[in-house]
């Protein structure tokens, strides 16, 4: 089965969990008679807002068979464009019962005389959780509290919604509805049961072993892994996988890295991980880690590859640390004696500032790639192209039959709109073009 047609199927079921408890309670609700417009709408929102948010928790339990056709990076940007969508509708939902009355006082989580605490609970605390998620690099929030609260806020969204729908909603105390919401919220139970215990417990009998610990300069480490008492996993270039260097694997503490090695694993099928500087744990904790340290590796994941986009060649166009999933790439190209050509444009404010610069030099003479840094301001010392990755500069580099050809991007995001623009614009079809968008660390 193609991965398109198994995306489509996936979709489709989305789809359906979404709107199937709206349908059940249209059909199957007691509270029909006597209602407006404005009632039924309203209901439809709060319905439909609930199965979206307890679905957001699927989005991203790490589900291979689900995040296999889109790409996890591609389902946290669903994940998080949802999460705004579900607030618009509660949102929506509960206006539509306090406009009317000309009080705002339903909306007041604090009156615990109110027959609708529960959903001003709610309401707050998912404006709350999607603000913060969104806005958690201007705010300064690390990344591990982050991780932790925004778990704990969603279970408790989840758990006032819930009791908010059975207390005063007029389809949702129908039996058939109930049920129905009962049900939901046992399946995300067991998901998170799998999620935050079985499978962190399964990884404790899968260890790995720091093997070297490597500063490549441009503040970024290279981390070589080991499996200890398993074979480790095969992945595909590109891909990426669940980090984490507590004392357990049970700790919420797990950071997303990619793979920076080749595919074509050696007899002791180590594994590398680039790891730059951009917060706590990578400035701090990384650095700390010496051979024979243990940590926890949760892969493979991610669908951002060469090896599933075929083509005559490929342009990698990478920006700081985006140049980890290139590398493995490039690497796994190397090791297979694949002929095929490779451009990889890779950008930095300066070469003191770009991780594996001497390396990817090298790599021109062992396979057919042609690399071309770029660099913000001028340098005598090596052969560059200077400012940022313009249209402009693409047009120069690009191969002339453009639409042969795979293209990976990866990079800050700001950089990442502006080359898939500029390769649009170069006559590049939409289909040849590959991203990964991680913006959790």
């Amino acid at each position: 089965m193609s991965l398109l047609f198994r995306g489509i199927i996936w979709f489709g079921l989305y789809l359906l969990l979404v709107l199937l408890p709206l349908a059940v309670a249209l059909v199957t609700g007691d509270g029909r008679t006597g209602i407006g417009l404005r009632d039924y709408a309203a209901t439809a929102l709060g319905i439909t807002a609930f199965a979206v948010i307890i679905i957001e928790f699927g989005l991203v339990s790490r589900l291979h068979a689900a995040s296999e056709p889109f790409g996890t990076d591609a389902l946290m940007q669903f994940h998080r464009l949802m999460g705004m969508g579900a607030l618009l509708m509660v949102a929506l939902h509960a206006l539509a019962y306090s406009l009317p009355h000309r009080s705002l006082q339903l909306l007041n989580p604090l009156d615990v005389e109110s027959p609708a605490q529960s959903g001003a609970v709610a309401l707050w605390l998912l404006a709350a959780l999607v603000t913060v998620s969104v806005y958690r690099r201007r705010l300064r929030i690390p990344y591990e509290a982050w991780q932790v609260t925004h778990g704990a806020a969603a279970v408790t969204i989840v758990a006032a919604a819930f009791w908010h729908a059975l207390q005063l909603g007029a389809f949702s105390a129908a039996l058939g509805t109930c049920v129905l919401l009962t049900v939901y919220v046992a399946a995300l139970a067991l998901l998170m049961l799998r999620y935050r215990i079985i499978r962190p417990w399964l990884l404790r009998r899968r260890p790995w072993e720091v093997l070297d610990n490597r500063d490549e300069g441009a503040s970024t480490r290279t981390l070589v892994l080991r499996p200890v008492g398993h074979r480790g996993f095969d992945y595909l270039p590109g891909q990426f996988a669940w980090i984490s260097t507590a004392r357990s694997p049970l700790s919420v503490s797990q950071h997303p890295l990619s793979m920076s090695s080749s595919a074509e694993l050696g007899p002791d099928r180590s594994i590398e991980f680039s790891v730059k500087a951009l917060g706590d744990w990578s400035a701090n904790k990384v650095p700390a880690l010496a051979a024979g340290d243990r940590v926890w590796v949760d892969g493979p994941y991610g669908a951002f590859t060469p090896d599933r986009e075929p083509g005559m060649g490929f342009v990698m166009i990478s920006g700081g640390s985006g140049i980890a999933p290139i590398r493995s790439m490039l690497l796994t190209l190397r090791d297979r004696a694949d002929p095929r050509p490779v451009l990889l444009v890779h950008a930095s404010n300066k070469p003191g500032r770009m991780a594996y610069l001497a390396d990817l030099g090298r790599l021109q003479a062992e396979m057919n790639l042609r690399f071309i840094p770029v660099f913000e301001s001028a340098t005598a010392e090596i052969h560059c192209e200077q400012g940022y990755v313009t249209k402009e500069l693409l047009a120069r580099y690009l191969p002339t039959r453009r639409n042969d050809y795979q293209y990976f991007v990866c990079g800050p995001a700001a950089m990442m709109d502006s080359v898939e623009l500029a390769l649009t614009e170069l006559g590049v079809a939409a289909l040849r073009i590959h991203t990964e968008r991680f913006d959790m660390v």
